[in-house]
C-alpha cells in the first residue's frame, strides 16, 4: 500500500493536490494542522497535512445519500473520547472519520469541473463557451454578433429566444436563425419617420449634439433634400458662432441651394431669426457641437432651444462611438428636450452593437440614418428592418 503525504496553505490546495496527484477516487487517511519548523524547533507558518492513498479502499457506514451530499467542511470534525462510541466490529472506521473522507470525495468530485488556471477561467469566458450548450449555427452566430460590438449578454438572450421559437429540424439553419435574429432586433428599434412638413404651417426642427458628430453636414442634406426633391420652403439658422468655419460651411451650402440663412448668437437673437424666417415651411437649427460633460454650455443650448420653440430636437450621435459613450451623450443631452436620435458615419462604424444598447437605454426613436458625405445624397429615414438586418451582417451600409 502507498501512501503519501501532502502539504498546503489550506484544506482546499491540499484536496487539489491529491486529486492531481492520486485522482478522485483516493481515499483520504488522515488530516492535520501542523506548523513547518526552523532547525527542527522553531515554530512557521500553519500548514494542513494530509494522508492519501489511491490503494485502500475503506468501507463507510454512513447512508449512501450522505456520501454522496455532505459538503467539505473548513476543518474536521473533532474525534471522540477514548471509549466513546464504540462499536462490536474493531475493524471498523469509526464513523467521524467516515463521515471526513465522505466529505473529502464530494468535494474532490465537485472541484473536477473548476478551473484551476487562467487559462482555463478564459476558456469558460469565451463566446462559444457562453452558450455551448446550443446548436453549432447558434454558436457562429454568437461569435458573430459580440463581434459586431453587441454586448454579450444581449447577444445571448437574442439567440437563445431565436432558438426556442425555431423548429428543432431548423436548429442548425444559419441562415434562418440569423433571419429570426433580426426579425426579434427589427421589433426593438423604434423609428419615427421623415420630418413632415405641412402646407400653411411652419415646422422648426433643432439638430444637437456633441462635437464633429456631423451635424452641420446633415442639414445641408436635409435642407438640399427639401428644397430640390420635395420643392418645400426652407430657412437655416445657425448658432454654430463658435466656429467661424461652421458658419461659413452652412452659408455655402445655403447659396447654393438658394437659402435664406440667419445667423443667431444669443436667445433673443434667435427668436429674432426664427420670426424672419417665419414664412418658410421648414426651418432647420444647426447649433454648436456641446461636450456633454459641460453641464453650463447644455443649459445655454436649452434656453436657445426655448426661444426658438422647436417641434422636435434630434440627437445627432456617431455610429462609430462606443456604446458607453452614445449612452453617456443621451443622458446629458436629454434635458433640451429630445424627441428623437439621428445616426451619423454608419459607413465607418466596425459594428452597430453600441446603437442597439444606445436604443435600449435611451427609449428614443430614430429618425435618420447618414452613411457618407455626399450632399443631398448619403442620408435615408431610418428604416428598422434594414437596421436590424446590418447588425447581423445580412445587409451592408
Amino acid at each position: 500500500m502507498e501512501v503519501k503525504t501532502f502539504r498546503a496553505r489550506s484544506m482546499q490546495e491540499a484536496l487539489q493536490l491529491v486529486r492531481r496527484t492520486l485522482g478522485p477516487d483516493a481515499t483520504l487517511l488522515q488530516a492535520r494542522e501542523v506548523r513547518s519548523g526552523l532547525f527542527g524547533w522553531l515554530p512557521g507558518a500553519r500548514q494542513v497535512e494530509v494522508l492519501a492513498s489511491a490503494d485502500v479502499q475503506v468501507p463507510c457506514r454512513l447512508p449512501a445519500s450522505a456520501a454522496r451530499t455532505g459538503a467539505w467542511g473548513a476543518s474536521p470534525p473533532a474525534a471522540p473520547e477514548a471509549g466513546a462510541g464504540r462499536n462490536s466490529d474493531p475493524t471498523a472506521s469509526p464513523s467521524w472519520e467516515c463521515d471526513y473522507r465522505a466529505r473529502f470525495r464530494a468535494a474532490v468530485l465537485a472541484d473536477e469541473d473548476e478551473p484551476h488556471s487562467l487559462v482555463e477561467a478564459l476558456s469558460h469566458r469565451s463566446p462559444r463557451a457562453a452558450i455551448r450548450h446550443l446548436p453549432e449555427a447558434a454558436c457562429r452566430l454568437y461569435a458573430d454578433l459580440v463581434d459586431a460590438e453587441i454586448r454579450e449578454d444581449l447577444a445571448r438572450e437574442l439567440i437563445e429566444h431565436a432558438c426556442q421559437a425555431a423548429d428543432p429540424r431548423d436548429a442548425n439553419d444559419s441562415l434562418m436563425l440569423r433571419a429570426r435574429v433580426a426579425r426579434l432586433l427589427e421589433d426593438e428599434i423604434r423609428v419615427s419617420g421623415p420630418l413632415e412638413v405641412q402646407p400653411g404651417r411652419t415646422r422648426v426642427v433643432a439638430l444637437v449634439g456633441p462635437t464633429g458628430v456631423g451635424k452641420t453636414t446633415t442639414i445641408a442634406k436635409l435642407a438640399a433634400n427639401y428644397r430640390l426633391r420635395q420643392q418645400r420652403r426652407v430657412g437655416l439658422v445657425t448658432v454654430d458662432t463658435y466656429r467661424i468655419a461652421a458658419v461659413e460651411q452652412l452659408r455655402t451650402y445655403a447659396d447654393i441651394i438658394d437659402l435664406p440663412m440667419e445667423v443667431a448668437a444669443t436667445p433673443r437673437d434667435m427668436r429674432i431669426a426664427v420670426g424672419r424666417l417665419s414664412g418658410q415651411e421648414l426651418i432647420l437649427v444647426d447649433t454648436a457641437g456641446r461636450s456633454p460633460r459641460d453641464e453650463v454650455k447644455v443649459q445655454e443650448l436649452k434656453s436657445l432651444l426655448g426661444e426658438c420653440r422647436a417641434d422636435e430636437v434630434h440627437l445627432v450621435l456617431s455610429s462609430v462611438s462606443g456604446g458607453v459613450c452614445l449612452e453617456k451623450a443621451a443622458e446629458q443631452f436629454a434635458p433640451v428636450g429630445v424627441t428623437s436620435l439621428l445616426l451619423t458615419k454608419l459607413d465607418e462604424a466596425g459594428g452597430l452593437g453600441g446603437v442597439l444598447s444606445l436604443l435600449r437605454r435611451a427609449r428614443l426613436p430614430l429618425s435618420y440614418l447618414t452613411h457618407g458625405q455626399n450632399v443631398p445624397d448619403d442620408i435615408e429615414a431610418a428604416d428598422a428592418r434594414k437596421l436590424a438586418r446590418i447588425m447581423v451582417g445580412m445587409e451592408r451600409t
